[in-house]
């Protein structure tokens, strides 16, 4: 009796390990920190409409040699008006700039030697578990049988789907191997299997898996989805009109304020306002001679997205702000401020009205609206170094060259 009880616990070791440390070596994408705000119209419906033909031909200057543009004009209007925004040459233009930067209009874009950089990155990541990664690995050369293993599959892998469908149907085999199938059911399950599948930026907009199932259970009314449907976004989302609806979303579901078009593509590379905040961040930091990284999260985040209760460098220099120029403002006042970070209401908050004021009476000075997020972005997958300023900026001049055809 202890000796199947003891092999009983083993096997749900190994499961769990298996579907948790496996996901960690899959090919590292920058993640984008976005929280879903409530949709919005954000274009005036008064906006002249862009024809079928006109948007055809925008696509073919972008990217001459890729076939379907026609089919890629179609969808792109589509679901614009799915979203109820403006058919607009500016609207239009901007997805292309955006899907022209990430993909070049392909669907689900191949990445050159992804295969051997995959496999290298899963060794690297097992090597960090000393009493399990060889072992590990040499069980990941023979997973479910040697000619069909997991590690083949990296080897062979050619784009993000290939990786994601490996890793999917790792957790499958496990589950079906040592009868754990009830788990995949399992909302603590689902969370740590979709967790650790480190392929969370995807399609031709290169969107977040987070900001689409987030979407869909909004839809829902906040119902959560199963691992099944999770893995039906995912699919959505590698297709061509999958892509295009929750990137346009990503994009242009949400009013900004902002003055120019750039600090919209930058929010598309950091998170929804995060230009609107590292502006705020970089008041904060003139006021108080503190350095602090203008990355837009005002708030530190926990790998699930949730706030955590550790203060960041925003709030405690918020904190020594509110007492050096006597703001009146609460810890409390102050944090419940700054949980409305991702969304547009923050601008209207006591603590963000009442820093800009300190600031223009202490310089003299309007303080800015927006800037570009300070962020350097982590792939493995280029040896170029990327940051939002430069994303942002190659996608405006995307976007202008397209405006002015």
């Amino acid at each position: 009796m202890l000796d199947d009880l003891i092999e009983g616990v083993r096997k749900i070791i190994l499961w769990v390990l298996s579907a948790s440390f496996i996901g960690l070596g899959f090919w590292a994408y920058p993640t984008i920190k976005d929280h879903l705000a409530a949709t919005q119209q954000t274009n005036s419906p008064q906006q002249p409409a862009i024809s079928l033909n006109q948007v055809t031909g925008l696509i073919k200057a972008a990217e001459p040699k890729r076939p379907e543009p026609k089919a890629w004009a179609i969808d792109m209007l589509d679901v614009l008006k799915q979203h109820g925004l403006a058919q607009s040459k500016e609207n239009v233009c901007s997805i292309i700039a955006v899907v022209d930067q990430e993909s070049g209009f392909v669907a689900n874009p191949a990445v050159p030697n992804l295969g051997k950089l995959s496999e290298k990155a899963v060794i690297n990541k097992l090597n960090q578990i000393p009493l399990l990664g060889g072992q590990a690995e040499k069980f990941l050369n023979n997973f479910p049988d040697p000619k069909k293993s997991f590690m083949t599959r990296i080897r062979n892998a050619h784009t993000e789907r290939d990786l994601d469908l490996a890793y999917r149907d790792l957790v499958a085999e496990l589950s079906k191997r040592y009868k754990f199938d009830f788990l995949l059911k399992n909302s603590l399950a689902r969370n740590l299997i979709e967790g650790q599948n480190e392929i969370d930026t995807i399609g031709s907009m290169q969107v977040a898996v987070s900001f689409a199932v987030q979407y869909e259970r909004e839809q829902r009314r906040g119902k959560g989805l199963t691992l099944e449907e999770v893995y039906q976004v995912r699919d959505k989302l590698y297709t061509r009109k999958g892509g295009l609806f929750y990137g346009t979303l990503l994009l242009l579901g949400y009013e900004t304020g902002y003055n120019r078009k750039i600090y919209r593509f930058a929010d598309f590379n950091a998170g929804r306002y995060a230009s609107r905040n590292a502006a705020f961040q970089m008041l904060i930091s003139e006021l108080t001679a503190q350095k602090l990284a203008l990355d837009g999260d005002l708030l530190i985040y926990s790998s699930s997205g949730t706030v955590t209760g550790t203060l960041s460098q925003t709030e405690n220099a918020l904190r020594l702000l509110n007492l050096k120029y006597a703001m009146g403002l609460t810890e409390k006042k102050i944090r419940s401020d700054l949980m409305l970070e991702k969304s547009q209401s923050f601008k209207d908050t006591q603590t963000y009205q009442a820093v800009r004021n300190i600031y223009q009476k202490q310089t003299k000075r309007k303080p800015l609206n927006a800037v570009i997020p300070n962020i350097r972005l982590s792939s493995e997958k280029t040896s170029r170094i990327l940051t939002t300023e430069k994303f942002a900026s190659n996608v405006n001049n995307r976007y202008q060259a397209c405006m002015k055809r």
